[in-house]
Parts: C-alpha cells; structure tokens; sequence
C-alpha cells in the first residue's frame, strides 16, 4: 500500500474538521487575547477526535506543528509519538507555545507522556524561560506519571520557588498545582 505525502494526510484531517468551523469562536478567542495567524474556531473536543483516528506519526506530528492554522498544532500534539520526543526537540515544540490554549495542550496532550522531566525541569523551568513554557513545564510536570525521585524533589523545590518568587499568575498556579499534587503522593 501507498504510503500517503505527509501533505495528504494534513489534507485528509482537515477533511474531518471543515463541518465545524465556527467564525464565532474564533472572533470570541481573539477578543479573549487568544491570537492565532489562522483560526478555525473548531472545539478542542473535535480537533482531539480527529486527530485521534490517526497513528502516532512523530514526523507527520512535527509538519503539522509548523502550520500557521490552530487546528493543525493542536492536532500535533495529539499524533507525536511521546516515544519519539527527545530533549533535543524540546526548543522545536517550544517554539509553537505562542499562548496560554497552546501552552496547555502541548503539555496535558504530549509533553505529560513524555520522559523528559530532567530536561523539562533544566531549560523551561528557570526564571529565565518564557512565562508560555515554564507554565507548560508545570502542567506537564503535575500529569507525570514517571518522575524518579530525584526529578520529583527537584520538580516540587522549583515549583516552592515559582510559588513563592514574583512570577506571573498563570506560572504561579501551575506551580502550586505541581506543589500539591507532589506533596499529595508523599502522604
């Protein structure tokens, strides 16, 4: 059988989208603060469904991911292979956080299956990151379910400090839910 171009595939799941596009929720996200070059408004339920009749394809996942248009990032998240993601891609998927509804799903729908806390932990949740990435970190961090403990100690010392250090709203509650839910397995 054929393999089909990655171009055909993208074709094919923006066949499975079209029926849902919704200028009024996307006008809504713009007026939120929640900017995108191009938006089709489709829920996040219907982009995750869609993207889900789809194999893991990690390089298919990162084609997707450099599209302008919302639908198709947030479907990468959900088609990378959390096997292939290595440390040294972490600066490519960064790079497509451009705000706070990116930010989560790339760590609740990838980086939270991920391996990488080490990484994670070294170059996205330092004082210097991003605000977008640290906050990914943390949520990915707090879905986690293979942190070592010294990865666990260093996850839950970061996240004291995030807490406690001027650090925007959105970095700071995702560091006190890291917090509790680290602090809740030690119980």
């Amino acid at each position: 059988m054929k393999q089909r171009s990655n171009t055909e595939k993208m074709a094919a799941y923006m066949r499975l989208i079209k029926r849902e596009i919704n200028g009024a929720v996307s006008e809504s996200m713009e007026r939120r603060g929640i900017h995108y070059p191009c938006n089709w408004g489709v829920s996040l339920h219907v982009v995750r469904r869609a993207a889900a009749t789809f194999a893991p394809d990690h390089p298919f996942a990162r084609f997707l991911c450099g599209q302008q248009l919302r639908e198709l990032r947030l479907a990468s998240y959900v088609i990378a292979d959390p096997e292939a993601v290595t440390a040294d891609e972490l600066d490519f998927w960064g790079a497509s956080v451009t705000n706070v509804e990116l930010a989560e799903n790339l760590a609740f729908s990838l980086l939270s299956r991920t391996r990488l806390a080490g990484p994670l932990l070294e170059r996205w949740c330092t004082p210097e990151a991003p605000e977008a990435l640290r906050y990914c970190a943390l949520l990915a961090l707090a879905r986690m379910k293979t942190l070592t403990p010294g990865e666990r100690d260093e996850a839950l010392a970061r996240a004291a400090r995030f807490v406690e250090e001027d650090n925007p709203a959105l970095v700071r509650q995702a560091a006190s839910l890291l917090r509790e839910k680290l602090t809740g397995e030690e119980e």
